[in-house]
């Protein structure tokens, strides 16, 4: 009796669990058999396509319009800001971890909050004007820099209370041992820090990856991205939904992969007492 109640009880959950999947999972469907369509078919409901044809996938990889140069330039630009972000964060971070009890250290923790509050779209034409006088425009370091201050406030939140979490007596006992400041820093405290800066640099990279209000007006046609790559299939009287189906499942495989990754650390950042 007592589990035929628990099982009852459980029913609104699983109930809402399915609707959930069914919600995430069908839209994916739709893409995934609409880019193995060959071209002009159309797809019936959740029936199985009749025929099925890799073209759009080889469309995409040799065509004219290939997704190699926008996939290293993502790639690039992605790694690139978020190493910046995580250079300026982390010490950042732990400075207002120290500073957390001071009016001083909270006023600074909380101008990050209004720095990101701030519409990325305002941002666009300051940056397109720099980046016209001092020849960055069109250029992947002038992405690298526009895109890099998205990710900062993000980080500096998240490695803030990283830091917070760990134990002061660590740093103590490393005072006691002879440790100065920076190698306390670098040998105590990063090595602890580490699952906290990986996950966070992960999460931040995804924001990058597919960002697109930043990238359209800094970008040129060398330097796109794969979030400006995908417009390109969205044409004036023509669009080619089998072929953008396929860019979008092979641009969605690095952010799953950097999902899943993120996920390790994030566990092990639960295991060791710090989130």
């Amino acid at each position: 009796m007592r589990r035929f109640r628990a099982i009852v009880r459980d029913i609104p959950r699983t109930a809402l669990m399915v609707v959930i999947l069914l919600w995430v999972l069908i839209p994916v469907y739709f893409l995934v058999a609409t880019s193995l369509s060959p071209d002009g078919a159309t797809l019936d409901g959740l029936v199985l396509p009749s025929a099925i044809s890799f073209a759009n996938y080889v469309a995409v990889f040799t065509g004219a319009n290939d997704i190699w140069i926008p996939l290293i330039n993502s790639t690039v630009v992605t790694i690139a800001s978020t190493a910046i972000a995580l250079i300026l964060a982390v010490p950042a971070a732990y400075a207002l971890s120290h500073l957390r009890h001071r009016r001083l250290g909270r006023g600074m923790y909380l101008s990050f909050f209004v720095l990101r509050g701030i519409p990325p779209i305002a941002l666009v034409m300051p940056f397109y004007l720099i980046f016209s006088k001092s020849n960055l425009l069109n250029s992947l370091p002038g992405l690298v820099i526009a895109l890099a201050p998205l990710a900062l406030p993000y980080c500096v939140w998240t490695l803030r209370v990283t830091f917070d979490l760990i134990p002061r007596e660590v740093e103590e006992a490393g005072a006691v041992d002879g440790a100065g400041r920076f190698r306390m820093f670098f040998s105590v405290v990063l090595p602890i820090a580490t699952p906290g800066i990986a996950a966070t640099g992960i999460l931040s990279a995804l924001f990058i990856y597919v960002d697109y209000i930043i990238v359209a007006p800094l970008a040129g046609p060398k330097t796109y991205t794969f979030s400006i790559y995908v417009t390109s299939f969205s044409q004036d009287f023509v669009q080619l939904v089998g072929p953008l189906s396929a860019a979008a499942i092979i641009g969605a495989i690095p952010m799953a992969v950097m999902f899943i990754i993120s996920q390790r650390f994030s566990r092990r950042l639960a295991s060791a007492g710090i989130h």
